[in-house]
């Protein structure tokens, strides 16, 4: 593909994501739209943020993992302890994702000279040390100042977690797109080669952890605020990070838009099956997973693109 394609693709890609922002932008003031719709959006828009952030460390950078649940239960609890104390709840929201990001240097960045399934299980491993110091600690709900709920409607934290949507996208196609994200590559395709040609895999998967952990404590802080009573010990469970792993290897690693499309499907069949199996959709998802990874193996956009590929050449 050559510099004009690449450029008009790029310039198509823009155009669409602007109307499908557009869109979502009116769609609560231009249609009838109830609060159930809106909550399904919301829980879609958040799902987004985390599927990204997962993709930017698991994705780009081969790193899988495993903790992102802790960083996004960190900013669910630290927005939740901050504005309970009268913190303006913005800054509340955004001293969530320097929360996260603390709490990724203090027990986060000591798992990144790791590497493969020992990253994955490390991270895993102060995930769940996370989870059950949370549980004995607040073992029960938290709620946030009762004048909340004049402060934010459904429609707010609608526009809240769209805008949060939005930036993540940028954000990432930023990285990816400028010199760090072909570090991240190389990082991913081979790392000792990487080393040898002068790219610092420490340093660039710090940056990346980081970057990740935040928009992860954002995405908490929102939730905050869309819920207004928090459970603590939920929000570290591991379902946060494996649901959007799930959806990220549903779309395509890798990818800016297999999250988007993976979140998609992701949220859908869930809502469906809890709606008709409730708790047992959480087996029905798994076996949709391991059927995605067998016979899809690269996602729904790469395997696409590999089919319309291979269906120019025989034209």
């Amino acid at each position: 593909m050559n510099e004009t394609d690449k450029s008009r693709q790029s310039f198509l890609a823009y155009i669409v994501g602007g109307v499908v922002v557009l869109i979502f932008i009116l769609l609560p003031v231009s249609m009838n739209v109830g609060r159930y719709v809106l909550s399904l959006l919301f829980t879609f828009f958040i799902y987004i943020v985390l599927s990204q952030s997962w993709n930017l460390v698991g994705g780009y950078t081969g790193q899988f993992n495993l903790g992102l649940a802790a960083y996004f239960g960190s900013g669910v609890l630290s927005c939740s302890i901050f504005y309970s104390s009268g913190i303006n709840p913005i800054l509340s929201l955004l001293a969530a994702g320097f929360v996260a990001i603390a709490l990724a240097c203090i027990i986060g960045l000591p798992t990144m000279r790791l590497r493969g399934v020992y990253f994955s299980i490390g991270t895993l491993a102060l995930a769940e040390a996370l989870r059950l110091t949370v549980t004995n600690l607040w073992p029960t709900s938290l709620y946030v100042p009762a004048t909340h709920y004049e402060r934010f409607t459904i429609l707010t934290n609608y526009y809240m977690a769209l805008g949060l949507a939005v930036f993540t996208i940028i954000v990432v196609h930023l990285m990816v797109n400028s010199r760090i994200g072909m570090a991240l590559t190389a990082i991913r395709d081979d790392e000792d080669a990487a080393k040898s040609m002068g790219v610092s895999p420490t340093k660039h998967k710090v940056t990346v952890f980081v970057v990740s952990s935040f928009l992860a404590g954002l995405a908490g802080g929102v939730f905050t605020l869309f819920r207004g009573v928090i459970t603590p010990t939920f929000q570290f469970t591991p379902e946060w990070t494996f649901g959007p792993l799930v959806a990220a290897c549903i779309g395509g690693l890798g990818t800016i838009v297999g999250p988007l499309l993976g979140s998609v499907f992701f949220v859908i069949l869930q809502e469906i099956f809890s709606q008709t199996l409730g708790k047992m959709h959480f087996i029905i998802t798994g076996i949709l997973f391991i059927l995605v990874i067998l016979f899809l193996p690269r996602g729904l956009v790469q395997s696409a693109t590999t089919i319309r590929q291979l269906f120019k050449s025989k034209l």
